[in-house]
Protein backbone atom coordinates (compact mmCIF):
# COMPACT_ATOMS: atom_id res chain seq x y z
CA UNK A 1 0.00 0.00 0.00
CA UNK A 2 1.60 3.41 -0.69
CA UNK A 3 1.70 5.97 1.77
CA UNK A 4 -1.02 8.14 0.10
CA UNK A 5 -3.19 5.11 0.50
CA UNK A 6 -2.18 4.35 3.90
CA UNK A 7 -3.54 7.93 5.21
CA UNK A 8 -6.59 7.48 3.04
CA UNK A 9 -7.21 4.11 5.61
CA UNK A 10 -6.12 5.54 8.32
CA UNK A 11 -8.14 8.87 8.69
CA UNK A 12 -10.89 7.10 7.68
CA UNK A 13 -10.97 4.56 10.42
CA UNK A 14 -9.80 7.37 13.26
CA UNK A 15 -12.45 9.79 12.08
CA UNK A 16 -15.20 6.48 12.18
CA UNK A 17 -13.73 6.06 15.50
CA UNK A 18 -13.56 9.44 17.18
CA UNK A 19 -16.98 10.57 15.33
CA UNK A 20 -18.53 7.82 16.91
CA UNK A 21 -17.17 8.66 20.33
CA UNK A 22 -18.31 12.14 20.03
CA UNK A 23 -21.95 11.09 19.21
CA UNK A 24 -21.66 8.75 22.45
CA UNK A 25 -20.95 10.96 24.60
CA UNK A 26 -23.90 13.65 23.62
CA UNK A 27 -26.33 10.35 23.40
CA UNK A 28 -24.89 9.21 27.02
CA UNK A 29 -25.11 13.18 28.46
CA UNK A 30 -28.86 12.50 26.86
CA UNK A 31 -29.24 9.05 28.69
CA UNK A 32 -27.77 10.14 32.45
CA UNK A 33 -28.42 13.72 32.73
CA UNK A 34 -31.60 14.79 29.86
CA UNK A 35 -32.40 17.09 27.39
CA UNK A 36 -31.17 20.34 29.41
CA UNK A 37 -28.26 19.40 29.68
CA UNK A 38 -27.79 17.97 26.54
CA UNK A 39 -28.46 21.35 25.75
CA UNK A 40 -26.34 23.13 27.70
CA UNK A 41 -23.49 21.34 26.65
CA UNK A 42 -24.14 21.88 23.09
CA UNK A 43 -24.28 25.61 23.58
CA UNK A 44 -21.05 25.56 25.84
CA UNK A 45 -19.50 23.05 23.43
CA UNK A 46 -19.91 25.40 20.23
CA UNK A 47 -19.26 28.54 22.07
CA UNK A 48 -15.74 27.45 23.11
CA UNK A 49 -14.90 25.80 19.75
CA UNK A 50 -16.34 28.76 17.76
CA UNK A 51 -14.07 31.46 19.85
CA UNK A 52 -10.67 28.64 19.62
CA UNK A 53 -11.47 28.09 15.39
CA UNK A 54 -13.37 30.42 14.05
CA UNK A 55 -11.74 33.41 13.03
CA UNK A 56 -8.61 31.14 12.70
CA UNK A 57 -10.27 28.84 10.62
CA UNK A 58 -11.18 32.15 7.98
CA UNK A 59 -7.25 32.35 7.61
CA UNK A 60 -6.25 29.08 6.79
CA UNK A 61 -9.24 28.64 4.71
CA UNK A 62 -8.53 31.61 2.54
CA UNK A 63 -11.65 33.14 2.53
CA UNK A 64 -10.89 36.06 5.24
CA UNK A 65 -11.19 38.63 2.65
CA UNK A 66 -14.51 37.52 1.32
CA UNK A 67 -18.03 39.46 2.15
CA UNK A 68 -19.19 38.36 5.93
CA UNK A 69 -22.34 36.57 4.13
CA UNK A 70 -19.81 34.91 1.99
CA UNK A 71 -16.76 33.65 4.47
CA UNK A 72 -19.54 32.72 7.26
CA UNK A 73 -21.20 30.67 4.54
CA UNK A 74 -17.71 29.17 3.01
CA UNK A 75 -16.38 28.67 6.66
CA UNK A 76 -19.47 26.40 7.18
CA UNK A 77 -19.35 24.67 3.67
CA UNK A 78 -15.57 24.13 3.73
CA UNK A 79 -15.22 23.00 7.50
CA UNK A 80 -17.73 20.40 7.09
CA UNK A 81 -17.27 19.25 4.23
CA UNK A 82 -13.66 18.54 5.86
CA UNK A 83 -15.25 16.62 8.76
CA UNK A 84 -17.05 14.34 6.13
CA UNK A 85 -20.46 16.10 6.20
CA UNK A 86 -21.90 16.84 3.08
CA UNK A 87 -23.21 20.57 2.27
CA UNK A 88 -24.74 22.63 -0.43
CA UNK A 89 -23.90 26.68 -0.96
CA UNK A 90 -25.72 28.55 -2.75
CA UNK A 91 -24.92 32.15 -3.55
CA UNK A 92 -27.90 34.30 -4.15
CA UNK A 93 -25.84 37.76 -4.08
CA UNK A 94 -22.81 38.59 -2.23
CA UNK A 95 -24.76 39.82 0.91
CA UNK A 96 -27.06 36.82 0.99
CA UNK A 97 -25.81 33.05 0.44
CA UNK A 98 -27.41 29.87 1.57
CA UNK A 99 -25.92 26.76 3.24
CA UNK A 100 -27.58 23.38 3.50
CA UNK A 101 -26.22 20.11 6.15
CA UNK A 102 -27.39 17.08 4.19
CA UNK A 103 -27.95 13.77 5.47
CA UNK A 104 -26.74 11.78 7.20
CA UNK A 105 -25.61 13.92 10.26
CA UNK A 106 -22.43 12.20 11.57
CA UNK A 107 -23.10 14.19 15.04
CA UNK A 108 -26.21 11.48 15.09
CA UNK A 109 -25.10 8.77 12.57
CA UNK A 110 -28.12 6.15 11.73
CA UNK A 111 -31.12 6.04 13.89
CA UNK A 112 -29.37 8.30 16.86
CA UNK A 113 -31.00 11.08 15.60
CA UNK A 114 -34.72 10.07 16.27
CA UNK A 115 -33.63 10.17 19.32
CA UNK A 116 -32.68 13.93 19.33
CA UNK A 117 -34.47 16.13 21.99
CA UNK A 118 -36.70 18.57 20.16
CA UNK A 119 -35.33 22.22 20.85
CA UNK A 120 -31.72 20.72 20.24
CA UNK A 121 -30.91 22.17 16.71
CA UNK A 122 -32.27 24.95 17.06
CA UNK A 123 -29.91 25.07 19.55
CA UNK A 124 -27.28 24.43 17.62
CA UNK A 125 -28.23 26.89 14.78
CA UNK A 126 -29.32 29.98 17.51
CA UNK A 127 -25.84 29.91 19.49
CA UNK A 128 -22.86 29.50 16.83
CA UNK A 129 -24.08 30.88 13.48
CA UNK A 130 -25.26 34.29 14.71
CA UNK A 131 -22.11 34.74 16.43
CA UNK A 132 -20.44 34.84 12.82
CA UNK A 133 -20.12 38.05 12.48
CA UNK A 134 -19.45 39.79 15.47
CA UNK A 135 -16.42 37.63 15.24
CA UNK A 136 -15.81 39.27 12.11
CA UNK A 137 -16.55 42.74 13.15
CA UNK A 138 -19.37 43.24 10.80
CA UNK A 139 -23.12 43.66 13.57
CA UNK A 140 -24.84 43.84 9.72
CA UNK A 141 -24.02 39.99 9.71
CA UNK A 142 -27.75 38.40 10.79
CA UNK A 143 -28.52 34.18 10.30
CA UNK A 144 -31.75 32.97 8.97
CA UNK A 145 -32.76 29.29 9.58
CA UNK A 146 -35.32 27.87 7.31
CA UNK A 147 -35.61 23.96 7.95
CA UNK A 148 -34.28 21.61 10.43
CA UNK A 149 -34.01 18.09 9.49
CA UNK A 150 -35.69 17.78 13.53
CA UNK A 151 -38.78 19.29 11.78
CA UNK A 152 -39.69 17.28 9.05
CA UNK A 153 -37.47 18.70 6.56
CA UNK A 154 -34.94 16.40 4.36
CA UNK A 155 -32.02 19.00 5.58
CA UNK A 156 -30.92 21.78 7.64
CA UNK A 157 -30.80 25.04 6.02
CA UNK A 158 -30.07 28.64 6.29
CA UNK A 159 -28.81 31.66 4.66
CA UNK A 160 -26.37 34.24 5.94
CA UNK A 161 -27.39 37.73 5.07
CA UNK A 162 -26.17 41.19 5.73
CA UNK A 163 -28.21 43.89 6.54
CA UNK A 164 -27.91 47.92 5.56
CA UNK A 165 -27.73 48.53 9.73
CA UNK A 166 -26.07 47.06 13.00
CA UNK A 167 -28.18 44.34 14.01
CA UNK A 168 -28.92 43.81 17.53
CA UNK A 169 -27.91 40.59 19.79
CA UNK A 170 -31.25 39.31 19.57
CA UNK A 171 -32.06 40.32 15.91
CA UNK A 172 -28.58 38.24 14.46
CA UNK A 173 -30.48 34.77 15.05
CA UNK A 174 -34.35 33.73 13.46
CA UNK A 175 -36.26 30.76 12.47
CA UNK A 176 -38.54 31.83 9.29
CA UNK A 177 -39.75 28.52 7.80
CA UNK A 178 -39.39 28.70 3.88
CA UNK A 179 -40.93 25.80 1.80
CA UNK A 180 -39.09 26.06 -1.57
CA UNK A 181 -35.36 27.66 -1.70
CA UNK A 182 -32.75 27.60 -4.26
CA UNK A 183 -31.49 24.87 -5.85
CA UNK A 184 -27.63 23.95 -5.87
CA UNK A 185 -25.33 23.96 -8.25
CA UNK A 186 -22.46 21.70 -8.10
CA UNK A 187 -20.76 23.33 -10.57
CA UNK A 188 -20.97 26.74 -8.84
CA UNK A 189 -19.77 25.82 -5.26
CA UNK A 190 -16.38 27.52 -3.78
CA UNK A 191 -13.32 25.13 -3.56
CA UNK A 192 -10.31 25.08 -1.40
CA UNK A 193 -7.02 26.20 -3.31
CA UNK A 194 -5.39 22.73 -3.96
CA UNK A 195 -2.27 24.01 -3.91
CA UNK A 196 -2.48 25.22 0.16
CA UNK A 197 -4.79 22.19 0.38
CA UNK A 198 -3.70 19.04 -0.78
CA UNK A 199 -5.09 15.09 -0.20
CA UNK A 200 -2.56 14.38 2.92
CA UNK A 201 -4.01 17.50 4.14
CA UNK A 202 -7.50 17.20 3.86
CA UNK A 203 -7.38 13.79 5.26
CA UNK A 204 -5.53 14.95 8.38
CA UNK A 205 -8.00 17.50 8.34
CA UNK A 206 -11.29 15.15 8.23
CA UNK A 207 -9.38 13.07 11.06
CA UNK A 208 -8.82 15.83 13.33
CA UNK A 209 -12.16 17.13 13.18
CA UNK A 210 -14.02 15.04 14.96
CA UNK A 211 -10.68 14.79 17.57
CA UNK A 212 -11.18 17.84 18.57
CA UNK A 213 -15.22 17.50 18.94
CA UNK A 214 -14.12 14.83 21.39
CA UNK A 215 -11.79 16.83 23.43
CA UNK A 216 -14.19 19.33 23.69
CA UNK A 217 -17.13 17.84 24.56
CA UNK A 218 -15.33 16.21 27.83
CA UNK A 219 -13.66 19.35 28.74
CA UNK A 220 -17.08 21.41 28.60
CA UNK A 221 -18.36 18.23 30.48
CA UNK A 222 -16.53 18.11 33.52
CA UNK A 223 -16.80 22.36 33.38
CA UNK A 224 -20.74 21.84 33.41
CA UNK A 225 -20.75 18.56 35.66
CA UNK A 226 -17.87 17.74 37.75
CA UNK A 227 -14.80 14.71 37.13
CA UNK A 228 -16.99 12.50 38.84
CA UNK A 229 -20.20 12.16 36.52
CA UNK A 230 -18.01 13.04 33.42
CA UNK A 231 -15.80 10.14 34.16
CA UNK A 232 -19.55 8.19 34.40
CA UNK A 233 -20.46 9.38 31.11
CA UNK A 234 -16.94 8.68 29.43
CA UNK A 235 -16.96 4.78 30.88
CA UNK A 236 -20.77 4.34 29.57
CA UNK A 237 -19.61 5.64 25.79
CA UNK A 238 -16.26 3.76 25.79
CA UNK A 239 -18.59 0.61 26.88
CA UNK A 240 -20.98 0.42 24.26
CA UNK A 241 -18.58 2.00 21.61
CA UNK A 242 -16.47 -1.41 21.81
CA UNK A 243 -19.65 -3.77 22.13
CA UNK A 244 -20.93 -1.94 18.83
CA UNK A 245 -17.64 -1.26 16.83
CA UNK A 246 -14.91 -3.03 17.94
CA UNK A 247 -15.18 -6.01 15.42
CA UNK A 248 -16.26 -3.39 12.86
CA UNK A 249 -12.73 -1.89 13.36
CA UNK A 250 -10.90 -5.16 13.68
CA UNK A 251 -12.23 -6.16 10.34
CA UNK A 252 -11.47 -2.68 8.66
CA UNK A 253 -7.85 -3.16 9.60
CA UNK A 254 -7.84 -6.95 8.35
CA UNK A 255 -7.24 -7.91 12.05
CA UNK A 256 -7.82 -11.32 13.47
CA UNK A 257 -8.28 -10.37 17.08
CA UNK A 258 -9.55 -13.09 19.09
CA UNK A 259 -6.22 -13.86 20.55
CA UNK A 260 -3.94 -11.68 22.29
CA UNK A 261 -1.55 -11.11 20.65
CA UNK A 262 -4.23 -10.03 17.97
CA UNK A 263 -6.21 -8.16 20.00
CA UNK A 264 -2.75 -6.04 21.45
CA UNK A 265 -2.13 -5.66 17.67
CA UNK A 266 -5.61 -4.49 17.23
CA UNK A 267 -5.09 -1.89 19.95
CA UNK A 268 -1.90 -0.89 18.68
CA UNK A 269 -3.32 -0.31 15.28
CA UNK A 270 -6.24 1.91 16.40
CA UNK A 271 -3.76 4.31 18.30
CA UNK A 272 -1.47 4.66 15.41
CA UNK A 273 -3.83 5.15 12.90
CA UNK A 274 -5.28 8.14 15.72
CA UNK A 275 -1.70 9.90 15.22
CA UNK A 276 0.04 8.48 18.37
CA UNK A 277 2.86 5.40 18.23
CA UNK A 278 3.24 2.41 20.71
CA UNK A 279 5.65 -0.56 21.16
CA UNK A 280 4.56 -3.58 21.26
CA UNK A 281 6.17 -6.98 22.93
CA UNK A 282 5.26 -9.99 23.74
CA UNK A 283 5.79 -11.24 27.40
CA UNK A 284 4.79 -14.63 26.97
CA UNK A 285 2.79 -16.95 24.60
CA UNK A 286 -0.48 -15.77 25.81
CA UNK A 287 0.05 -12.24 27.53
CA UNK A 288 1.36 -9.37 25.26
CA UNK A 289 2.06 -5.31 26.63
CA UNK A 290 1.62 -1.68 24.82
CA UNK A 291 3.61 1.07 26.00
CA UNK A 292 1.77 4.06 23.96
CA UNK A 293 3.59 7.58 24.05
CA UNK A 294 0.14 9.60 25.15
CA UNK A 295 -3.87 9.51 25.18
CA UNK A 296 -6.04 10.02 21.90
CA UNK A 297 -6.96 12.17 20.82
CA UNK A 298 -6.30 14.13 23.70
CA UNK A 299 -3.88 14.04 27.09
CA UNK A 300 -6.17 12.62 29.69
CA UNK A 301 -5.95 15.22 32.38
CA UNK A 302 -6.95 12.71 35.65
CA UNK A 303 -6.85 9.07 36.76
CA UNK A 304 -10.43 8.75 36.62
CA UNK A 305 -10.46 9.99 32.80
CA UNK A 306 -7.92 7.11 31.96
CA UNK A 307 -9.71 4.65 33.86
CA UNK A 308 -12.65 6.04 32.04
CA UNK A 309 -11.44 5.93 28.49
CA UNK A 310 -9.77 2.28 29.28
CA UNK A 311 -13.33 0.67 29.41
CA UNK A 312 -13.36 0.34 25.64
CA UNK A 313 -10.35 -2.05 25.57
CA UNK A 314 -11.77 -3.45 28.98
CA UNK A 315 -14.92 -4.51 26.56
CA UNK A 316 -13.31 -5.13 23.87
CA UNK A 317 -11.65 -8.54 25.23
CA UNK A 318 -15.19 -9.57 26.54
CA UNK A 319 -16.69 -8.59 23.18
CA UNK A 320 -13.68 -10.63 21.31
CA UNK A 321 -12.81 -13.54 23.35
CA UNK A 322 -14.47 -14.06 27.11
CA UNK A 323 -10.69 -15.36 28.08
CA UNK A 324 -8.91 -12.37 27.78
CA UNK A 325 -8.01 -9.57 30.92
CA UNK A 326 -7.11 -6.05 29.56
CA UNK A 327 -5.18 -4.24 32.30
CA UNK A 328 -3.02 -0.56 32.20
CA UNK A 329 -1.07 1.49 34.19
CA UNK A 330 -0.07 5.18 33.78
CA UNK A 331 3.63 5.98 32.43
CA UNK A 332 3.93 9.25 32.24
CA UNK A 333 1.83 10.87 28.99
CA UNK A 334 1.44 7.59 28.31
CA UNK A 335 -0.10 4.13 29.49
CA UNK A 336 1.20 0.54 29.78
CA UNK A 337 -1.94 -1.87 28.33
CA UNK A 338 -1.22 -5.69 28.90
CA UNK A 339 -4.00 -7.71 27.27
CA UNK A 340 -3.49 -11.66 28.72
CA UNK A 341 -5.46 -14.48 27.78
CA UNK A 342 -6.32 -16.35 31.21
CA UNK A 343 -7.59 -19.84 29.52
CA UNK A 344 -10.82 -19.21 31.39
CA UNK A 345 -14.30 -17.55 30.87
CA UNK A 346 -13.80 -14.20 33.03
CA UNK A 347 -17.01 -12.69 31.27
Amino acid sequence: MTSLAQLRTDCAIAGKLWNRTFSGLLLATLRSHGADVLDHLWSALLRSHQEKYYVAGLQKLGIANDTPARAAAKYHYFSNALGGLKMHYVEETPKKVWIRYLAPSWTYPGTALHALPKGIRRTVFSTWHPRNGELMGCLRLGWVCTKLIDEGDPYDEGYFIEHDRDLKPNERAKFERADITPEFTPGSAPVLDTSAWPETRLLRANRNYAGQYVRDTVDQLDRLLGEAPTCEIVAHTMRVLAAQYIQELADDLSIEASRAEGLARLHAELHRVCGGSCQMEGISPTTWRLTLDAIRPFPAPSEGLRRALFEFQINSGGVLNGHLQLTRESAGAGERWTIEDTGRWIW
